[in-house]
């Protein structure tokens, strides 16, 4: 895993490098997380999700493509992403691009459809590995995010590099993320789609499949 570690240390120094240059908001989010927190490579990773402001996206894609990255749309649903690849390096996805606020971090989909997340949710948390540091979430969230998942293969290796968290910490597994629909707050939308879909997602590894159907 001693490539990974070098991998994954050049990955994050040309993205806080360049975070910092434009001013950006954003938080790394997901196994490059992990990674950090228990400074241990635990398993093969292969990209980094990354939550970022949406007026600083044009920079901030310039600023990479002028680093070598390539950038491709992505769309699955009425969700839509981007993805930067660049050789021996990770790839970088985009997770969601919005506007963070005191109280929660926006993301519009389809012309009335907004995602809302607490602020508390994405607390700024810093973290450091290889050297470099950034802005992640607090592991409370990841422990949230990886009880909602819990029929996520990857998931499963995630709680036993967090069990002690697991058994030791308070989270809020639900309401910390809520749709809105024309403005108006649908309770629970966002709660009821993620159980539903992990029971999709699993029977689709039941089948052979990957859990994300959008890979």
């Amino acid at each position: 895993m001693e490539d990974q570690k070098k991998g994954i240390a050049n990955s994050l120094k040309i993205l806080t490098d360049i975070f910092r240059l434009c001013k950006a908001e954003y938080r790394i989010i997901g196994s490059v997380l992990l990674v950090a927190y228990k400074n241990q490579v635990f398993r093969r990773i292969g990209d980094v999700d990354i939550i970022l402001d949406a007026e600083n996206k044009e920079r901030v894609y310039k600023h990479l493509e002028a680093e070598g990255f390539r950038f491709t749309q992505k769309q699955w649903g009425g969700f839509h992403w981007v993805e930067g690849e660049k050789a021996n390096h990770l790839e970088l996805t985009f997770f969601l691009v919005g506007k963070f606020t005191k109280e929660y971090f926006t993301w519009r989909f389809f012309k009335i459809g907004e995602l809302r997340i607490n602020a508390n949710y994405l607390k700024p948390t810093g973290y450091k590995f290889g050297g470099v540091t950034f802005i992640g979430i607090p592991i409370t969230s990841v422990v949230a995010g990886i009880k909602q998942a819990f029929l996520n293969p990857k998931r499963s290796l995630d709680k036993k590099i967090l069990r002690e968290e697991i058994k030791s910490l308070k989270t809020s597994t639900y309401n910390s993320i809520h749709v809105y629909l024309g403005g108006i707050k649908i309770p629970y939308l966002y709660d009821v789609f993620s159980f539903l879909y992990n029971i999709y997602g699993g029977s689709r590894v039941l089948f052979g499949q990957r859990w994300e159907a959008w890979k």
